[in-house]
This record gives structure tokens, sequence and C-alpha cells, in this order.
């Protein structure tokens, strides 16, 4: 960094209001993705602040300007013995709870989820009261994002996180943009692509440079809707700006999602959250709902009917069916004073011919054959050919011997016999289980 960026930076974190921390010297190094880090040293009497908002405006990691909405799902099969899921609007309501996103502000916020908006904003308002953040802002997001964290018959459990989990379409590169995976799979579940997880939708990158520790448990989990929300406030807080005037506020919500409609969207449903809202108290998950598997979305899997918007949708209306051009009406022969001729009559049916009888076939005399001679064979030696059977089979449990993960167990969930390779499912403490591709000779089979 050289002298005069240096001296613009420490002004610009003197002049920042709300985005300085008294009697700290920090240091400002902007990485290549736009993303500031704030280092800071404090004296021994200041207590160290959970949440640091960076004082330049954060972007969305390699380059992304916009995120494709999570995709529509697919039909629910019923029975579910899960499907007894508490609804999202109270009981006298006439709409009930779908299984990806409703489209209306109305209906109720779950508790957890209000309790971590409102938690974000007092932490913001400590760390950047500058920014003036409010807890209806961070709410049209997570409504829009994900429906509070319920996208994908996900519920929040006691501490407010998405179960089984919520993750976006891989970022391939095909109708999306392309990043190949940045986590090892940690947060997305995905070793190939980065995909956009949880209930605010950060991709991995991202989150790496705003993921904060909402609720004070020591962790930063994306699926967590205290720490999710949090991250949002803090990415949006990021850099100058007063959230309270227009023109800050779109700019600010820009980059989360560049999208005009996506501004218009979360204002007005933060709007009527302002106005009034119900809050849908908090319950218990039902039994055996936490071992559920997550819905992982396909490459190219479309976007739901009430998904955020995303600039590279087409704003032009379908057209009904009833607007598909007519087939064309077949032309009318031109009228003649002459009539039209009439059709020929069928032809008359062609006599059937009469089949003589044929004659009965003369008896062939059978011809003697001599019987052939009788050959001997000798039988081979027996050959016993060792097979070795292939030594993984899906839901086998295995010790993993080599790498990263060195003497953790795994469950084997893909067996590749031509590359001899099994893919694994890691058991490590937490709610994220990374699956990485191993050869035979990394893992071994737990008896």
């Amino acid at each position: 960094m050289g002298v005069g960026m240096h001296r613009g930076a420490v002004a610009a974190l003197r002049t920042t209001t709300g985005r300085r921390i008294a009697g700290a010297v920090a240091a400002l190094a902007v990485t290549t993705s736009g993303v500031a880090a704030v280092a800071a040293t404090e004296s021994p009497t200041q207590a160290r602040p959970r949440i640091v908002v960076p004082p330049v405006a954060v972007q969305q990691a390699g380059g992304v300007r916009s995120l494709p909405a999570l995709p529509a799902l697919p039909a629910l099969e019923l029975p579910d013995p899960n499907s007894s899921i508490p609804p999202e609007f109270p009981a006298t309501a006439p709409e009930p709870q779908t299984w990806g996103l409703s489209s209306v502000a109305s209906g109720g916020i779950p508790a957890q989820a209000l309790a971590a908006y409102q938690a974000a904003q007092r932490l913001l308002a400590t760390a950047d009261p500058g920014c003036k953040i409010d807890w209806a802002l961070l709410a049209g997001i997570g409504k829009v994002e994900s429906d509070h964290g319920r996208w994908g018959r996900n519920l929040l459990d006691a501490a407010g996180t998405a179960v089984p989990g919520i993750f976006g379409v891989p970022l391939t590169g095909t109708g999306v943009a392309r990043i190949t995976d940045t986590d090892g799979g940690r947060f997305d579940r995905d070793t190939v692509y980065d995909r956009a997880v949880g209930p605010m939708q950060f991709i991995p990158g991202t989150w790496k440079s705003v993921g904060a520790d909402g609720n004070g448990d020591g962790r930063r989990d994306p699926q967590n809707m205290a720490d999710a929300a949090t991250a949002a406030g803090i990415y949006l807080c990021s850099g100058p700006g007063d959230l309270t005037q227009p023109g800050d506020l779109t700019r600010a919500i820009l980059r989360y999602n560049y999208s005009m409609d996506y501004v218009a969207k979360v204002t007005s449903i933060a709007a009527s959250y302002r106005a009034g809202h119900s809050v849908i108290p908090a319950t218990g998950l039902p039994a055996g709902f936490a071992d559920r598997a997550p819905y992982l979305p396909p490459a190219g899997a479309a976007a739901g009917p009430s998904a955020s918007p995303s600039p590279r949708a087409s704003t032009a209306p379908s057209k009904s069916p009833a607007a598909s051009p007519k087939p064309a009406a077949k032309p009318k022969p031109a009228s003649s004073s002459q009539p039209a001729p009439k059709p020929a009559a069928p032809p008359a049916a062609a006599p059937k011919p009469t089949t003589a009888p044929l004659p009965k076939p003369k008896p062939v005399p059978a011809v003697p054959v001599p019987p052939l001679p009788k050959v001997t064979a000798t039988p081979l030696p027996s050959t016993t050919v060792a097979v070795d059977p292939d030594p993984f089979s899906v839901g086998d449990t295995v010790k993993i011997t080599a790498g990263k993960y060195l003497g953790l167990s795994a469950k084997v969930l893909k067996v590749d016999t031509t590359k001899k390779t099994v893919t694994v499912e890691v058991n490590v403490v937490g709610l994220i289980k990374p699956q990485i591709v191993l050869p035979y000779a990394d893992v071994k089979l737990v008896p």
C-alpha cells in the first residue's frame, strides 16, 4: 500500500462517523476483492467490541454483483412424516405455509428471527451509530432471501439456526456467476463450486469477510439467524452512509443485490414491518426433524415465483396460452360457376382369387447316417482366480488415515470403483459435516 493510500485510509477512519474504535490505532488493508479488514490495537482498559464495521464499503467476493435467488422447490410428495410443520400464518389466516417463499410481508415473523434482527440492530448501534440501521430493514432482507429461514422446509431451532440448512444453487457460470470452491465445502457442502448459504444468503468468500458471532456463542455460523443478521448489518453499514437517507440506503442494498426491483421489494417489506407485524411463538422442532437432509438445488434450477428478483431475469410478461397464435385456417376453394365435380366412387372390391389345393408332397426316404466316433476330451486343470471384492460400500464407517481430517471417522456416501475413490461425510463437531473425496489408500474400514 502506498503512502498516499495509507494516509487516505487513516483519514477515512478519523472522519467516518461511528467507524472508529476509540483509543485504537487502526491499520487498513484492502484486499483484491475490495473487502476491507481492520486490525486494531487497544489499550488494556478498553473492552474489545464484539463486531467491527469496516470503514470501506464491502463488496461481494469474486466480483459478484448479484446472486441467484433461491430456486423453485420440487413438489412435496405426501404423506410426509414431517409435514406437520407449524404454519407461517396464524391459525385464523386463510393462507397456509408453502414449501418455498411467500410473497407478502404480513403473516408474522418467527420469534427467533425477530430476536436476531433486533439483537443485530443493538450491536450495530454500538459498533456504528452513524449507520442507523434498524431491525425492519434486516427483516425485509431476511423475508426476501429465505422467508426468515424457512425456505426449503427449514425451521428455526431454539438457538435460531435454520434446520436442516439453506443452500443455494451452485455457481457454475451457466446463467450465474462462476465461483469455484473456496471453503472446501465447510459452509456450503459443495467441494466443486460455491453456493450461497443460510437465511441471509452469503457466499463463503463474503462470509469470510463479514461473518459475525451475533449471539456470542463463540461461533460464526451462516445458518444461524443471529450470526447471519449481524453479518448482513455489517455488510450494509460498511463504508460511509446513513441508512435513514434514501440515497445511502439504495446504494447499500444494491451492493447486496444489484437490482432496483430488489431494493423496492426489501424497502416496502421493511416499511410494512415498521407499521405493524405479528410474531409466531417459538416451538420445538418436530420429532426427527433435525435428521432431515437439506435440499441442495442442482445447477440450473429455476428461481421460485416469489423469490428475490434477479437483474438477469426477464421482466417481460409471459404470454398466456390464450395469446398463442392460432393455426392458420384452411383456405377455402375459389368460387366457380361450374359445380365442383363429385368425388369418384370407390373402386369395387376385387374378387377374391380361387386357390386350388396343392398336391401333397411325396415322402422322402430317410438316409442312414453312420454314428460319429466318440472323442474323449481331456479336461483342463481348473484355475481358481482370487478376486478381491471392492473393500467399501455405501453406508460403511471408515477411519481417515491421511490428510486434513487424519484420525476422524466418516461415513461412505459414494464409491467409485473405476477411480478407486470414496466420497465420505466426515464426522466433525458442529452442524456442518464436510463431504470429501478420498482415495482408497487414505481410508480404513472400521469393522
